[in-house]
């Protein structure tokens, strides 16, 4: 007699051989149920932190690309100012000349229509220079200042307050409140 005939012979013998397989079938599907949560689990926790560490290195990059818009702006400005700047101290000596030719005017007889239109001519390019930023240094008469004033020679005048500035040679000026150019001048000293 073969197995399945004692099989079908017996029901009871068929169940019960039954049972520990379909046992061992459930407690497989169990513990690869179990094993595959665990990886499941493992899986989205990988997931979850390369996310977090792609969302940082994200935000980064953002951060660095604006502190560069920022530092890019910042920059150009600064050459733009140094660009005016350079101009202005180019622009100097013209200025100069300007103040020297109406000194002499002045000193001499010139038809006053000739003089009244340097006059104005100086006053509105000064009030233009003005306007962006380019101012002169009063020297004359005030205390000596070596960041804006340029020592050139001593003099003693005893109505005067030590280190007084006397005369002025060559104007200095300022362009946004740096100095561009110290004015040249004679100081009081006792």
């Amino acid at each position: 007699m073969t197995q399945n005939e004692k099989t079908a012979e017996n029901p009871e013998l068929n169940e019960a051989s039954q049972k520990p397989a379909e046992e061992t079938s459930q407690q497989e599907q169990t513990a690869a149920g179990t094993e595959e949560q665990t990886q499941g689990q493992t899986q989205g926790r990988d997931l979850a932190k390369e996310l977090e560490e792609m969302k940082n290195r994200y935000f980064r990059a953002l951060a660095d690309y604006q502190n560069l818009q920022r530092r890019t702006a910042k920059e150009q400005l600064e050459a733009r100012g140094r660009g005016v700047e350079d101009f202005l101290k180019k622009l100097l000596p013209v200025l100069d000349t300007l103040d020297k030719a109406l000194e002499q005017i002045y000193k001499i007889n010139v038809d006053k229509k000739v003089m009244d239109g340097l006059e104005m001519f100086s006053i509105q390019f000064s009030d233009m220079l003005e306007k962006e930023g380019l101012k002169g240094i009063e020297a004359k008469g005030s205390k000596f200042d070596p960041n804006c004033h340029e020592a050139l020679c001593k003099r003693t005048v005893e109505d005067k307050d030590d280190e007084t500035v006397l005369t002025v040679f060559e104007k200095g000026y300022t362009y946004k409140d740096r100095v561009l150019r110290t004015a040249k001048v004679e100081i009081n000293q006792k």
